[in-house]
């Protein structure tokens, strides 16, 4: 009796360990057929993030739910911060970033961002679909290391209906004594049109317009809505110099040039467009820019390119009243090296890259890195990327040459083809003006700009410093950065920013 008391109890064991090896292994094949998250952080949408929630599906179906993309946001003020808390806990939370392409200089530095060379090298259509401005923002240290998919540059929109009425214009030529341009070529003549179509009914909806609008809250960001009028007066054209665009330092010193009379000339001109031709009151934020336009309630101004497909959505009243051009220049620039003014006969442009654009990159801390450029490449496809660079709502701007070669995205979404031409056309001649800046890329560049920057901007935007106090501040501090960086490691940095023997 106790044997087979015995043996019964053996086949029980024997059974339920049977039970846990099924069970174990039934758990394990749920484990390999799970889906595989790859986190991507950046902005809060609708803008920048919609277009990856809008097209994530369609790639997650192609692998048949092996992979799936979750997208984790955060507010512009924050994304710097956070990608850097990540990075230097060795957090493998981030699997990719879409972020500022004027970031890359740190997360290099911190080896947090991984080389895409031997990814793009086997693209059929990079570089050769992309347009030379881009692709040098794309590269740094001689590397891909990200891939931009808004091609962030700052231009001139104007109502073409308001700033081409005769009447209009002979009234101007009787007040100021001269025709004005349409659109108006210098930052003087800029202003004289903006003040005389501030603080009146020119567009007859009852109420009184404005001639001019611009970012004046910090942090919004109201410092890269200041560098188009620092850039004419303080860019060195490109056949006068080896090395084009340099407007931050000067590369062999690091000595900054923000307190040069080049800077100082173009932000009291940008005060003075303030004083004189925007609407009251110092609290303008990017969202007013776009809205202040699309609205019919501000005749111009210097943005980013998201105006231009934000006048395609319901709550615009200026469908095809827009034109669109390169931001206006000077007829005179600052040498820093001979130290004087330099007149020019025709007009000097220097269009500023504010900010460079959003840019994809894959972090070091993720385990399928593959995968992840398999969704990037997806994103920046010519038939995905396509639709977002047209659309309202995706905040992406041109890139591709394919983008003006086929504007049959463009007329799909709403866009008549001489408004569609013209703003492909004034963003890619912006980002491939051979004196164009591209936003800082050292390591600090969000301290430089705004940490430190953007408050002395402030100071001259209300009127409570001088442009040269308050530049020469900056100047002081961003010495002190540099050397607090090491400052034979940023100017290694500021050389491979400016391609500089890459």
């Amino acid at each position: 009796m106790k044997t087979k008391i015995l043996r019964t109890g053996s086949i029980i064991t024997a059974i339920a360990l049977l039970l846990v090896v099924v069970t174990a292994v039934v758990l394990a094949g749920g484990r390999e057929e799970r889906a595989v998250t790859l986190n991507v952080f950046t902005l809060t949408g609708p803008f920048i993030s919609g277009p990856i929630e809008r097209h994530a599906a369609e790639w997650e179906e192609k692998w048949e739910g092996k992979y799936e993309i979750n997208v984790i946001q955060g507010a512009f003020p924050d994304l710097f911060s956070q990608v850097q808390s990540v990075a230097a806990t060795g957090s493998d939370r981030f699997d990719m970033l879409l972020v500022g392409n004027a970031w890359m200089a740190d997360f290099v530095g911190w080896d947090y961002i991984i080389p895409l060379s031997r990814y793009v090298e086997n693209l059929d259509w990079y570089p050769d679909d992309v347009v030379d401005g881009v692709v040098a923002k794309n590269t740094f240290k001689g590397e891909t290391y990200g891939l931009i998919c808004d091609n962030d540059n700052m231009f001139l929109f104007y109502r073409t209906d308001i700033l081409g009425n005769e009447e209009y214009q002979a009234r101007f030529r009787d007040e100021y004594g001269y025709s004005y341009n349409t659109p108006p070529q210098t930052l003087k003549e800029l202003i004289d049109v903006a003040e005389f179509f501030n603080g009146w009914d020119w567009s007859g909806d009852g109420q009184d317009n404005v001639g001019f609008v611009t970012v004046t809250r910090r942090g919004n960001p109201q410092f890269m809505y200041s560098y188009p009028w620092v850039a004419p007066f303080s860019v060195i054209p490109h056949d006068e110099i080896d090395t084009a665009g340099v407007m931050f330092f000067e590369p062999e010193t690091m000595r900054p040039l923000a307190n040069s009379p080049g800077w100082v000339k173009g932000l009291e001109l940008y005060h003075e467009m303030i004083e004189r031709g925007t609407g009251p009151g110092l609290d303008w934020t990017r969202g007013d820019v776009i809205n202040e336009i699309i609205l019919g309630h501000a005749a111009m101004a210097i943005d980013h390119g998201d105006i231009g497909p934000e006048s395609l959505s319901d709550a615009s009243r200026v469908q095809g009243k827009l034109g669109f051009a390169m931001s206006p220049g000077s007829n005179e620039y600052w040498d820093w090296r001979t130290n004087e003014w330099v007149e020019t006969e025709e007009v000097h442009y220097a269009p500023a890259h504010s900010f460079n654009g959003w840019s994809w990159y894959i972090t070091s801390t993720t385990e399928h890195p593959d995968i992840a450029f398999d969704f990037i490449e997806f994103m920046l496809s010519e038939r995905i990327s396509s639709i977002d660079v047209a659309v309202p709502d995706s905040g992406y701007q041109p890139w591709r040459r394919s983008h003006a070669d086929n504007v049959g995205p463009w007329l799909d979404h709403g866009w008549d083809r001489q408004s569609a031409e013209s703003y492909i056309q004034a963003v890619l001649d912006s980002t491939e003006h051979p004196n164009a800046v591209v936003d800082l890329r050292i390591p600090g560049s969000a301290e430089y700009s705004e940490t430190i920057y953007d408050v002395s901007l402030s100071s001259i935007i209300t009127g409570s410093q001088s442009a040269q106090e308050a530049l020469d501040e900056v100047a002081t501090q961003w010495d002190a950065l540099t050397d607090r960086l090491g400052r034979d490691e940023q100017i290694e940095f500021y050389h491979h920013h400016l391609g500089i023997d890459d």
